[in-house]
């Protein structure tokens, strides 16, 4: 059995589907260089209706500028914006690893607890990246007032 060719957009490729929410679809993604580097990375799709639709165009690009301008271990960083074909994608590092979502469900279905130690890593971690996105600023060392509104299980890895 074959597997369809992955689609190509600029030096990215794209591949299977990571998670996907409301105004997106994350995917696995291959940057390809020349010398036969290569990297993965994830590949945030914007929904193709969405896409259309200026002000979700508006606000999806402010995500990537805001974030690039965020440097901290707890928050993923942006590398690349890329708009081919009506259609646009932000370009992150890859983050190996399951989402606090999959651990709470392994964690129900084992009828367990989450040891307070760890919660309590994993929410410092969250507070830190959350305390860095609301400390960031712009080139002139200006604010940019940014409040997190998508804080869930899902979003944190």
């Amino acid at each position: 059995m074959t597997s369809a060719s992955p689609l190509v957009i600029g030096q990215y490729e794209l591949h299977g589907v990571m998670s996907s929410g409301g105004m997106a679809t994350v995917h696995f993604g291959r940057l390809v260089g020349p010398a036969g580097f290569s990297r993965t990375v994830a590949i945030k799709r914007l929904h193709p209706h969405f896409a259309k639709e200026p002000a979700f165009v508006s606000m999806f690009v402010d995500e990537a500028r805001l974030v690039s301008r965020i440097s901290h271990p707890n928050v993923i960083p942006t590398l690349d914006v890329v708009s081919t074909g009506g259609e646009l994608f932000i370009v992150m590092d890859y983050v190996h690893g399951e989402s606090l979502s999959k651990l709470l469900s392994a964690v129900r279905a084992k009828k367990a607890k989450v040891s307070p130690h760890i919660v309590s890593a994993i929410m410092s971690g969250v507070l830190r990246g959350l305390h860095a996105a609301h400390e960031a600023s712009d080139r002139k060392r200006g604010p940019l007032n940014i409040v997190h509104r998508d804080i869930s299980p899902q979003n944190v890895l």
